[in-house]
């Protein structure tokens, strides 16, 4: 029996050990390599060469190449075929295979072993280079242009040489880029900012440069002027008109104009105001400037731009408009004087000639009020006149009924006496408080009128004056009312049995 329990041990012994030889052995060839049920970046590597995992894993790996994109937008691709882009994981299996306990290959048969590795990339650096060296944003120095260019608003600086690529600056930002795989690169970033570089100007480019600077204070002029609900911006293309060419000035002399033009002949240059030969100017970039190379302004053109912005706001012509079909915008001035002006443009062209001449190369943000709410009425004509309305021409001392748009009753009238100060005041009105046997009170008077319709607060509006046997002429010029607008008094009756409470009443001069 205890021969037979000794032969058992034995046995035992001599398996255990067995199995501890097999074990060991097993781990001395997994030492070589990878250890059972190894997965490498989703790769089985156990029983595989370095060589042939690295193969796989290339393989796997996708890389098309780099999209390059420039600071102003362009875009170049460099395929990695172009460059002999390479993947290769050798030495990162390597580390992973010496970083794993051969003996641990047991383990690993129960839980796996599982892994990831990084591969090292490389690539024809002197390839890459020619690539690049053929992409349009290299420009040889000679051929960078510096210009001042006409768009729909104005001008604008083409300048080439305030950010020139740097072509070795850009190899060495995307060769870094592709020995990380990646897939594109924006040089505008601000990463990049050192691959471009400012190249210093020729003096003749200097002098367009000085010349674009010059000119900004006039094209990109903030000055925005209010008429009604209208907003005229200079830097909206109006204040570029101003500028003028070498062409334009020397047909200049041959403006002509159907009014009285100040600014004829005369120009701004830097802050002087000159009356200038064509022998003392020269062509810069298309531009007429001095020798000095200030360019020059038009004030004729500044001029006329302001007259026939009061010209287009006229009542008179504004109201014909829209009896032609016009949906318009009318602006009448609250005038007791008989001045039509909406506006003194005169005075606004003064101002703007100070503005320019200023010497000031900051450009001037201001606003500039035409319609002054509490000098002018302002009102959409087809919304707030409507097709009935009353019209007083006191200018051709006429008032007009309309009905409908058509004229329904008109008369000759007579305003407020203008040579005793009694003008009738302008504006936009409403006719109410309409009464019969109206007593009229002021300082030196006391009158009855059969028939009112009052148009303000202080006492204006209209009515019959049977005293008068005259109507319309000069008559108010000289023997007028002192403010009213009196009509003969069958047409005053008519008018007050016709004309409803509310009904829209425009009072203007010419």
């Amino acid at each position: 029996m205890k021969v037979r329990t000794k032969l058992i041990g034995r046995i035992v012994l001599l398996a255990f050990s067995a199995l501890i030889m097999l074990y060991l052995i097993i781990g001395y060839y997994y030492s070589k390599g990878f250890p059972c049920c190894t997965w490498v970046n989703g790769v089985y590597c156990t029983g595989k060469s370095v060589a042939t995992v690295n193969s796989e894993l290339c393989k796997k790996f996708k890389y098309d190449g780099i999209e390059i994109k420039d600071a102003t937008g362009a875009t170049l691709f460099i395929s990695a075929e172009d460059i002999d882009f390479e993947v290769d994981y050798t030495d990162a299996l390597n580390e992973f295979i010496s970083s794993q306990s051969a003996l641990s290959w047991g383990i690993y048969i129960f839980k796996g072993l599982t892994g990831s590795v990084e591969p090292v990339f490389s690539s024809d650096k002197e390839k890459l280079a020619s690539k690049l060296s053929d992409w349009e944003i290299f420009v040889p120095k000679e051929n960078l242009e510096v210009a001042i260019l006409k768009t729909d608003k104005g001008y604008e600086l083409k300048n080439d040489l305030i950010s020139v690529p740097n072509q070795e600056k850009i190899l060495e930002a995307v060769s870094h880029a592709t020995l990380n795989a990646a897939e594109e690169i924006d040089l505008s970033s601000e990463d990049f900012k050192d691959c471009y570089e400012a190249v210093t100007p020729t003096p003749e480019q200097q002098e367009i440069i000085d010349l674009y600077a010059k000119i900004q204070p006039v094209i990109n002029c903030g000055i925005t002027y209010e008429l009604g609900t209208r907003k005229i911006a200079l830097k909206d293309g109006t204040g570029t008109s101003f500028l003028l060419t070498y062409e334009e000035f020397r047909s200049s002399s041959d403006e002509e104009y159907d009014y009285d033009n100040p600014g004829k002949g005369r120009y701004l240059a830097g802050v002087s105001e000159v009356n200038i030969s064509t022998g003392a100017v020269r062509n810069l970039e298309g531009f007429v400037v001095t020798q000095n190379g200030d360019p020059l302004i038009s004030e004729s053109r500044m001029y006329d731009f302001f007259y026939k912005l009061a010209k287009d706001s006229d009542t008179a012509t504004a109201l014909e408009r829209y009896k032609n079909g016009e949906d318009v915008e009318i602006l009448v001035s609250k005038s007791r004087t008989g001045n039509p002006r909406i506006f003194d443009y005169t005075n606004e062209y003064e101002h703007l000639k100070k503005v320019f001449s200023s010497g000031s190369d900051k450009v001037t943000e201001e606003v500039r009020q035409l319609s002054d709410p509490d000098k002018v009425d302002c009102f959409n004509a087809k919304n707030d006149l409507g097709g009935t309305y009353v019209e007083v021409d006191i200018s051709r001392q006429h008032l007009y009924y309309y009905t409908n748009g058509e004229i329904a009753m008109e008369t000759d009238i007579v305003t407020g006496d203008m040579h005793k100060g009694h003008g009738t005041p302008s504006g936009f009105f409403h006719i109410y408080d309409k009464q019969k046997e109206k007593i009229l009170h002021g300082d030196d008077y006391d009158t009855l009128v059969h028939f009112w319709m009052r148009l303000n607060n202080n006492g204006i509006g209209i009515h019959d004056a049977y005293w008068k046997h005259e109507f319309g002429g000069d008559i108010y010029m000289y023997n007028g009312s002192h403010g009213c607008v009196n009509c003969p008094p069958d047409v005053a009756e008519w008018l007050w049995n016709n004309v409803k409470s509310k009904t829209p009443v425009i009072v203007y001069y010419r």
